[in-house]
């Protein structure tokens, strides 16, 4: 018998690749955490909007210097940070100062967004089994995305050109 949480389970994937991110360092951490922000920024159309935010994150994780904590407190008082892209760019933040915590939050709320484009019909009243909706399309496309861009950062580490690969 398999749960959720067993190796073999469901999220097992999902776990798998948390755990190769976690053997990064603290700057190929935050570019991962930036660019999952990022690309759900460009999705929800506030790229204008957050583009200064995000572009300090990623001077910091590029090496620079920058202070994000009044970034994140801009970030923190709106009553719409429970976007998720909001609330990735905030967290995308915490990871550039070098919080693994919140670099796994920045992913995991690309992937809620996933989970929430698996398509339910009108009539469905209950959710799927949730081996089923981790296996649709937008799951696996947003697993996929992770999966290259964590194995990216592993083999290339931090580089402005995996900078550029992850941005696209």
């Amino acid at each position: 018998m398999s749960h959720a949480n067993s190796a073999d389970g469901p999220l097992a994937p999902f776990e798998a690749v948390w755990a190769q991110v976690l053997t990064l360092s603290p700057a190929a951490r935050a570019m991962f955490a930036l660019a999952c922000a990022e690309r759900l920024v460009r999705a929800a159309g506030r790229a204008d909007e957050l583009r200064a935010t995000l572009e300090a994150g990623w001077a910091v994780a590029g090496g620079g210097s920058a202070d994000l904590a009044p970034l994140r407190s801009e970030l923190d008082v709106r009553e719409d940070l429970d976007d998720d892209d909001l609330a990735a760019t905030y967290y995308a933040l915490g990871a550039a100062t070098g919080s693994a915590e919140d670099c796994r939050a920045a992913a995991s709320r690309a992937m809620d967004v996933a989970f929430g484009l698996v398509p339910y019909g009108p009539d469905e009243t209950t959710f799927h089994p949730l081996a089923d909706d981790a296996a649709s399309p937008p799951v696996q496309a947003e697993l996929a995305w992770q999966q290259a861009a964590a194995a990216k950062l592993v083999a290339d580490g931090p580089t402005d050109a995996v900078a550029v690969w992850l941005r696209q």
